[in-house]
């Protein structure tokens, strides 16, 4: 019974050390405690309540479940992504592929929280960061899949430094997304209210419908449909957030959003956001539409593919992966050479896609942004009547503006960050989120955060 007691009270000795600095007192009681009780039976259910209620603590802080979820995910991706035969040419990028992938999303949150602060307050913002790494983590997975199944006879796709090259570029892009993600859902940047809604939503209903028309991928064809849209949709959807966006800025008057020219920066934001998420997403839909159905894709050259001169090379024996170029593939793996490189470039046009779209987006959706910001400020000054503009109101000193929602929500995020960090005790903590809610001003609420520092 001795050797019990003591096993269990060096597990709940350790357990307690994945609680935070704050949470860590009343299971040190436990120990301290335990001499108090009768050595046998009594002691032994004294300490087994301690690890129940150390695993019920466990269990709902959110870091651990955050960082179950990325494990699970993590693990996911490299069962599909790792395995892979010696001959085929795609083994060993998409292994690089992998291990960057789960390097920088373990790494990148911890970067981020140091020089931009915790996740801001809000279900959007924390929507927003775990549908990301969902969908990175599943671009990732499939293009495994599909580039694996397209270079199985791997001496005839020979992996170029070039090539390495254009790779490790899209690699770096996609690490780049997710650090565009983590910066932009940061209590240092400050959407106006539905911003970041807008934003992913224009561009998740925006990639459903380019996704509709092309499947397996959008072909470089300058007389095909969908290619057309493409260049429709690259114009229109960061022009139609940024002037949504710049409107609801021009509305917002909370002190923290982005000032003076907030309507150029939040259309700029929130039209990069909403390409940003059209890309990725399409992407990842044609990826994993490519890696289910291999044998429905169109072959390269054909009319379904956008036509060109490469089904006759390829029907001839050519082999436009093989270095020298001049290789002849055998009559007997002509087909399945076909059907491989046809795989393995579908879909190019879409990763390609991310190269460019948040930039295009951020430039037309800050044009677009600061005309709508612009244009509301000037409406109707030009003239009397009774549509002219009323002499503008008091300016009113930000402290003693009425405190919003989103202002509550906000400084329950930073409360929470600094319990989390250990700075709060529990019942600090509990006793500022109750002020929270009955402050009514801007001013009520920075006094019980005055003493927290930023980040």
């Amino acid at each position: 019974m001795d050797r019990c007691t003591g096993l269990l009270a060096g597990l709940l000795g350790r357990s307690a050390r994945l609680l935070p600095a704050a949470r860590r007192e009343w299971a040190e009681a436990v120990l301290a405690e335990m001499g108090e009780v009768p050595a046998g039976s009594a002691r032994v259910a004294w300490l087994c309540g301690g690890l129940w209620l150390v695993a019920r603590e466990i269990v709902t802080v959110r870091w651990v479940i955050r960082a179950l979820a990325f494990a699970a995910g993590a693990v996911g991706l490299v069962w599909i992504g790792w395995p892979g035969a010696s001959s085929n040419s795609a083994t060993p990028l998409n292994r690089v592929y992998v291990t960057g992938t789960v390097v920088a999303l373990a790494v990148l949150p911890w970067a981020v929280r140091r020089r931009f602060g915790p996740v801001h307050g809000g279900w959007a913002p924390r929507a927003a960061r775990v549908g990301g790494y969902a969908m990175v983590l599943a671009l990732i997975a499939a293009k495994a899949v599909k580039d694996r199944y397209g270079s199985k006879l791997g001496a005839y796709f020979v992996i170029v430094p070039e090539f390495w090259v254009l790779e490790i570029v899209l690699l770096l892009v996609i690490v780049g997304y997710v650090a565009g993600l983590l910066i932009l859902t940061s209590q240092h940047v400050r959407l106006t209210r539905w911003g970041l809604p807008v934003g992913i939503g224009f561009g998740a209903a925006t990639a459903g419908v380019l996704y509709g028309l092309a499947p397996f991928g959008v072909n470089v064809d300058p007389n095909g449909p969908s290619l057309k849209w493409w260049g429709v949709a690259a114009l229109a959807l960061p022009v139609a957030t940024g002037l949504l966006v710049g409107r609801l800025a021009a509305r917002d008057t909370r002190p923290a959003v982005l000032t003076p020219e907030k309507g150029a920066l939040q259309g700029c934001l929130a039209a990069s956001c909403a390409t940003a998420t059209a890309a990725l997403l399409v992407a990842v839909l044609t990826s994993i539409t490519i890696a289910l159905f291999p044998h429905q894709v169109p072959l390269e050259g054909t009319p379904a593919a956008g036509g060109g001169p490469g089904a006759g090379y390829i029907a001839g024996g050519g082999c436009e992966t093989c270095d020298p170029v001049n290789t002849v593939i055998p009559p007997s793996l002509r087909h399945e050479y076909w059907v491989e490189i046809s795989v393995g470039q579908a879909g190019i046009v879409p990763l390609a896609f991310l190269l460019f779209a948040p930039f295009v987006g951020a430039g037309l959706g800050a044009f677009a942004g600061g005309f709508a910001n612009r244009s509301r400020g000037t409406r109707g000054r030009a003239g009397g009547g009774p549509h002219a503009a009323s002499p503008p109101a008091p300016v009113q000193p930000l402290g003693h503006l009425r405190a919003s929602d989103a202002d509550r929500e906000q400084a329950i995020g930073v409360l929470k960050a600094a319990f989390a960090q250990g700075r709060l005790t529990k019942g600090e903590f509990d006793a500022r989120v109750g002020h929270v809610f009955t402050s009514e001003t801007c001013a009520d609420l920075a006094g019980l955060t005055a003493d927290i520092p930023p980040g």
